[in-house]
């Protein structure tokens, strides 16, 4: 009798182990197949992409760089603004994997202080602009859930300046300056006609009173294809 408890327990022992053994391996399998289902759906082709005219809303930050030519001692004295937010709107036209847009973009004015080559305050200055840009981009894979891109732009850009010298009056200084701008991004297909955009881009905005401007973006918005 005791035998056949004991046959009975050791049965029950590897009944268990073998239970919990396929368990662990259904779990693995689920993982696993999650897995490779999202990266499926992450990089496989779906229904084409609509083309035709289309509309798009964006918003993030720019940096601005202000490069002063005016200072005697260094050809490197600079501003380095605090991030400001901006926001743009464009119509544009898609044709399988290229792009067409017109775009306007306004970006919120800053204040910071100019530091000459030995570090000393000299000046606080204010920056504002905007900008009418044509741009064109590349969809590398434009059909697929996920697709990056490469971008690039010209156009022009409204500056708004203003400067202070210490123990100074205030000056003022506006001017429509060439710009051209290249850049990169992610765009997630939500839809056949609406997608997701998220990129960077480096923007060089001209000269104003012998100083450079420009400035690097980030941004992400809708794009709707009708």
């Amino acid at each position: 009798m005791k035998k056949k408890l004991a046959n009975l327990e050791f049965l029950d022992y590897i009944l268990d182990k073998i239970y919990k053994t396929m368990e662990m391996m259904m779990k693995k399998t689920l993982t696993t197949l999650a897995s490779a289902l999202v990266l499926t759906m992450a990089v496989s082709a779906t229904a084409e992409a609509r083309d035709g005219f289309y509309i798009a809303v964006r918003g993030g930050l720019t940096d601005y760089n202000l490069n002063s030519k005016d200072d005697k001692f260094s050809d490197t004295a600079r501003m380095d603004f605090n991030s400001v937010w901006n926001i743009s709107g464009a119509l544009g036209y898609k044709y399988k994997y290229f792009r067409i847009e017109g775009e306007y973009t306004y970006r919120d004015d800053d204040e910071d202080d100019y530091k000459n080559s030995f570090g000393v305050v000299g000046s606080r200055s204010s920056l504002e602009s905007d900008s009418f840009m044509a741009n064109a981009y590349f969809d590398i894979m434009p059909n697929y859930w996920i697709s990056p891109f490469v971008s690039g732009g010209i156009g022009l850009t409204r500056l708004d300046v203003t400067n202070q010298d210490v123990g100074a009056a205030k000056d003022s200084w506006s001017e429509d300056n060439f710009t051209w701008q290249l850049g990169a991004g992610l765009s997630l297909r939500i839809n056949r006609c609406l997608n997701f955009d998220a990129g960077y881009r480096y923007v060089d905005m001209g000269e104003i009173d012998d100083a450079d401007i420009n400035g690097h973006e980030w941004y992400g918005g809708l794009r709707y294809t009708f």
